[in-house]
């Protein structure tokens, strides 16, 4: 199997992704984790084989650097050498707020809605 992945956080001897693909946080298990920064465009071949737990966890059997689909983008005066852009791609897109369930709100007074003397 293969992944498009953007590190997010390197570990001893793992690093934390972000799939390009799916948008999910991996764990990805391999030796050669400190090879790599945050921010790094990386391919990744491993067997098919990535856990159930949050965030999923695989084993890598080869990564390389890659470059990214979008060109990163630098300040209008230009990128510093050596000064890395601030990682803009992939964005990360959350879910729109939830609205309030439809209807009459909750009875938060004392006793509740089955209080003693109420009407029914």
């Amino acid at each position: 199997m293969f992944m498009q992945a953007v590190v997010i956080e390197v570990q001893r001897n793992r690093l934390l992704v972000l799939d390009l693909e799916t948008r999910q946080n991996v764990l990805v298990n391999t030796p050669v984790a400190r090879q790599f920064r945050p921010g790094d465009f990386i391919n990744i071949w491993y067997n098919g084989v990535m856990t159930r737990s949050i965030p999923p966890q695989i084993t890598a059997l080869r990564i390389t650097a890659a470059q990214p689909s979008l060109p990163m983008p630098c300040p209008p005066n230009g990128c510093a050498p050596g000064i890395r852009p601030p990682v803009l791609w992939p964005p990360i897109l959350l879910p729109p707020p939830g609205r309030p369930p439809a209807g009459r709100p909750p009875d938060h007074r004392p006793g509740g809605p089955n209080r003693p003397g109420r009407p029914r």
